[in-house]
């Protein structure tokens, strides 16, 4: 039930809770996209709903009578969605001794659906647990936070990753690779494993960094545009592994002969050092990391994409040349 990779400390507090009778009814699990929050989501449920393989399979395909999974439908959680599991949830369990309603992506819940929820978070029915997942508990109604039980989970670390893929029949370079571009994300690494898709997705979006530093304001502002019509997950995607190789960048500066966690980008990531000092390196990276905190907030995309793409660096011609000999 628990084949969660990481994240040891909450398997084993939840654990506790629920032999110890003591499990909170309302429980808020934050931290970074795909470190984790929804397998460990999942795997509460699966230990609440029953322990038999057929319970175990319909909980991780999402088909459990007593488990519901709400998600954003579009930008947003409305609050019709919201009234209606938890309508679903006053009824009794159908194969269980108790129900489950996991909300992911809660921060996207309108107002108004954090107050209907507010309603149940504080009189829960007994048979009842909610879970919500979101990046932070900021983004939530205070109220709704403290009627939660919070479990901040943490990057895991990149060898415990690389165990686990090694261990799932991936070749030993690859697992390594592959853990050390997660970024302590085991969902994403997990998935990139599994669908070579996301490894090409990631490559695009570094040969369109590699385009930008040498393009001027007009192919920027377009980007900026596609880049505003994407998912909240691409956008996040699109920014999480530009910020990785600028990480790469600023580690150049520190320790020239340092290994790079992007390998296979070492031409683009020594030409960039070579053209762009630290301090503006380090300025762009606090941009990224705003610019994403921003987006995470719903403020306007394309407003933030425009302010994010004015202040890229830019290769020098000399950087630009040697760059394009590698």
């Amino acid at each position: 039930m628990w084949s969660v990779v990481g994240h040891q400390w909450a398997v084993r507090r939840l654990r506790a809770a629920l032999a110890q009778g003591t499990l909170a009814q309302a429980h808020l699990f934050v931290g970074p996209a795909q470190v984790g929050k929804a397998t460990l989501a999942r795997a509460l449920a699966a230990a609440l709903l029953g322990e038999t393989p057929r319970a175990q399979r319909l909980v991780e395909t999402g088909k459990h009578p007593d488990l519901l999974w709400l998600e954003p439908d579009g930008d947003s959680i409305k609050v019709e969605a919201v009234r209606a599991a938890l309508h679903a949830i006053t009824l009794a369990p159908v194969e269980a001794a108790h129900r489950v309603l996991v909300i992911d992506e809660a921060q996207s819940m309108t107002e108004s659906s954090q107050n209907a929820l507010l309603k149940t978070l504080e009189e829960p029915p007994p048979a009842v647990v909610i879970v919500l997942i979101a990046p932070v508990a900021e983004l939530l109604l205070p109220t709704i936070v403290s009627r939660c039980q919070v479990l901040a989970l943490r990057p895991v670390p990149i060898a415990q990753i690389a165990e686990a893929l090694i261990e799932r029949g991936v070749a030993h370079e690859r697992a390594w690779f592959i853990a050390r571009l997660s970024r302590g994300r085991v969902g994403w690494a997990l998935r990139a494993a599994a669908e070579p898709s996301l490894l090409e997705a990631r490559a695009q979006r570094l040969d369109d960094l590699q385009r930008l530093v040498q393009a001027g304001y007009t192919d920027r502002f377009a980007y900026a545009e596609a880049l505003a019509r994407l998912s909240l997950e691409e956008q996040r995607a699109v920014l999480l592994d530009w910020m990785l190789l600028w990480r790469d960048v600023a580690r150049l500066h520190v320790a020239p002969e340092a290994e790079v966690l992007n390998s296979d980008r070492l031409p683009l990531v020594r030409a960039l050092w070579a053209a762009v000092p630290l301090a503006e390196v380090a300025h762009w990276l606090r941009l990224l990391a705003r610019t994403l905190a921003r987006l995470e907030a719903n403020v306007n995309a394309r407003l933030a994409f425009d302010v994010l793409l004015l202040q890229l660096p830019r290769l020098s011609l000399a950087s630009e040349a040697a760059l394009a000999t590698t």
